[in-house]
């Protein structure tokens, strides 16, 4: 307790809410990543989609070569979005 009094309350709930304030704004950042991620995802499926339930059996047979391409570009995506949030938690939280 020796130290709080030394610091000073003050600073300490300056730090907290400085530290509170960065929460929120990562918490933000993480969702507004996560919804444009979703929006460019489904616009990635959506031409699949349509061509994989269609009735042209041309189309089915191209939409199941395209399926392959769209999982690794979908894999791909997420884990260069998630290497992404992590650097910037590494820079923000760590400081490395």
């Amino acid at each position: 307790m020796a130290s709080l009094t030394h610091i000073g309350i003050t600073q300490v709930l300056n730090y907290v809410t400085a530290t509170a304030q960065l929460s929120g704004a990562m918490s933000r950042l993480l969702e507004v990543v996560i919804s444009v991620s979703a929006v460019i995802v489904a616009l990635l499926w959506i031409p699949i989609a349509l061509s994989f339930f269609s009735t042209d059996e041309n189309k089915r047979f191209e939409a199941r070569g395209r399926l392959k391409n769209a999982l690794i570009g979908t894999l791909i995506y997420v884990l260069a979005i998630s290497g992404v949030i992590y650097a910037i938690f590494n820079y923000v939280a760590l400081g490395q």
